[in-house]
């Protein structure tokens, strides 16, 4: 045992992977104390999210869709709306927890560990150096804004998405300097993305189509286009379970989500930008923005030696460079955020760029130090010092949140809306995923029964009986076309069918009503039944296959490029 623990650690891949992990720990020791809260901020949406999906999945759908018990009963989507990944992925640890704060607090963990996992690969797929890979992946993991996420805004989807930017940017490498390779990172890393934070995954293909022109005398080359088309199909189809429903909303309804200025404001765009003086040191909403002293001296020491720097990559550094300045320029007060596009200004705040310049940034210092350490054997044991010192030290500063004991059994039952409810909601953050009449009523949210309710006409309304998404109820008429308001808010994939006494049925179509929840039509009959249940539209199931198919071809490419 001991000499096959001896081989392992000569081995410098296992060693460095086994210094990522460690460092990972590490980073995330605090996050476990039982007194770390992570409920501020995003956190507790994340946790009543989490709570909600689960239980979604307990009633026994495979896609949830609707939480039921959100919105004093009558149903709320996040993951409609919402990437979806970073719902399903931390549920696999209540194989192992029955707390939903320790599944988020392990699946934060994991981001780490494999933002930094790939980042080493990516850096050292270009170096060829282990000591460039390590060091990159620390400084990444260690990034202030990348700590930020982690202890003071619990950004859960911002977490997950650092893993996928070092991904796509080595299929985008694969793409121009390994021409025999398929470039699987793109679509990988794309997916993930999209799937995590697509706020992100739009400001990472402005990035991705920058990093093609800068290479276009290479699209040239025969079948780099054709590549590129391939990857495009295979995102789409991959990630159609979820763009697909969010299209089909967006053109059927109006949800506050989709309204112009509702994901962002201009003055919030403006007064948080960042000063220059704030990126080298930042206290903002306690909240840390600087770029940090490890890279900043990694920059100066890649500058130092970049005559010395192999000719296969020195570009590539030039790039990632105007990169990392064009990110930082971007968060800066002087930048006209404010003018952009719509699309563009879904960002929400400039300081978010601070998630790329730590990624490219990293990148270059990492290397800067590998080289110093190359070059200067014997001064190889202060740059160790240093980096462990500044972990500990981001890490110190990083974690200045108050710790208080969270009870999370308090949101194991959704919170009721009530006329207090501010401007955020735990479990339904701002209503952005709420019908815009809906939003409009939410008065009628707090006073509403769980029973139907007739907007027309004369009915008689019995043996009603409602359970999470499914509703049964009797209806007596003496009229025809009964306006029927269903305790559901109006989102799609809802079906009701009426069932006459002599065993025929007829489906009714679900419209939404003037407060936004869903409404049906009865046509004239004396005695029937009706069933209402949420089945998902047939775009959901079609979009379902597509996800299929997109994940067969790329299992399809990767053993034929096996072969």
């Amino acid at each position: 045992m001991k000499k096959i623990i001896r081989d392992l650690l000569k081995n410098k891949k296992v060693l460095s992977y086994l210094i990522i992990i460690f460092i990972s720990i590490f980073v995330c020791i605090p996050l476990f104390s039982k007194y770390m809260d992570i409920s501020r901020d995003d956190g507790i949406q994340h946790i009543c999210r989490l709570i909600g999906t689960y239980n979604t999945i307990k009633e026994g759908h495979v896609f949830p869709m609707i939480m039921s018990d959100f919105c004093n009963g009558f149903g709320y989507s996040w993951n409609l709306f919402y990437s979806p990944l970073t719902a399903y992925i931390p549920l696999i640890f209540k194989l192992f927890t029955s707390s939903f704060v320790v599944c988020l607090k392990l699946f934060m963990l994991l981001t780490i560990a494999l933002s930094g996992i790939f980042m080493y690969q990516f850096v050292y797929k270009i170096t060829k150096s282990y000591k460039a890979g390590v060091v990159s992946a620390v400084l990444y993991m260690c990034a202030p804004y990348h700590l930020t996420d982690l202890y003071n805004r619990i950004a859960i989807a911002e977490l997950a998405s650092f893993i996928f930017l070092p991904i796509i940017f080595s299929g985008m490498y694969d793409l121009f300097h390994r021409r025999n390779k398929k470039p699987f990172g793109i679509i990988i890393g794309a997916v993930g993305l999209i799937l995590t934070h697509n706020v992100m995954a739009v400001y990472t293909a402005i990035f991705c189509l920058i990093y093609l022109l800068i290479n276009f005398k290479k699209l040239k080359i025969r079948g780099t286009i054709k590549k590129i088309l391939i990857c495009v199909l295979l995102i789409l189809l991959c990630t159609s379970f979820y763009w697909i429903p969010l299209l089909e909303h967006m053109l059927t309804t109006t949800y506050e989500v989709f309204l112009p200025d509702r994901m962002y404001k201009d003055n919030t765009l403006i007064s948080s930008k960042l000063s220059i003086l704030e990126l080298l040191f930042t206290e903002h909403y306690q909240m840390n923005f600087h770029i940090g002293f490890a890279i900043l001296i990694g920059l100066f020491l890649t500058f130092c030696y970049r005559k010395k720097l192999p000719k296969r990559y020195q570009e590539l550094i030039k790039i990632f460079l105007i990169f990392g300045l064009i990110s930082i320029i971007t968060t800066l007060k002087i930048f006209p955020f404010e003018y952009l596009p719509d699309t563009l200004k879904m960002i929400q705040f400039p300081w978010r760029m601070m998630e790329f310049e730590s990624f490219f940034l990293s990148i270059v210092a990492g290397i800067g130090f590998a080289h110093f350490m190359n070059y200067n054997s014997k001064k190889e044991i202060y740059a160790v010092i240093f980096i462990i010192v500044y972990i500990c030290g981001s890490l110190i500063v990083a974690k200045r949140s108050v710790e208080i004991p969270f009870n999370e059994e308090r949101y194991l039952q959704p919170v009721p809306v009530t006329s207090s409810t501010g401007r955020v909601h735990a479990g339904c953050a701002s209503f952005e995923y709420l019908p815009q009449k809906a939003f409009s009523n939410r008065s009628y949210i707090e006073q509403r029964s769980n029973e139907v309710i007739i907007l027309e006409r004369n009915a008689t309304i019995s043996e009603t009986k409602k359970e999470n998404t499914n509703l049964t109820f009797k209806i007596e008429q003496s009229g025809e076309n009964t306006k029927l308001e269903l305790p559901y808010i109006f989102y799609l994939g809802y079906s009701a069918k009426l069932e006459k006494e002599d065993g025929t049925s007829l489906e009714l179509k679900i419209e939404e009503s003037d407060y936004g929840f869903c409404m049906i039509t009865v046509p004239n009959v004396d005695n029937a039944s009706i069933i209402v249940s949420y089945t998902g539209t047939i775009f959901m199931k079609i979009s379902y296959v597509l996800t299929v198919i997109g994940i067969i071809g790329i299992v399809y490419m990767k053993t034929k490029e096996s072969i």
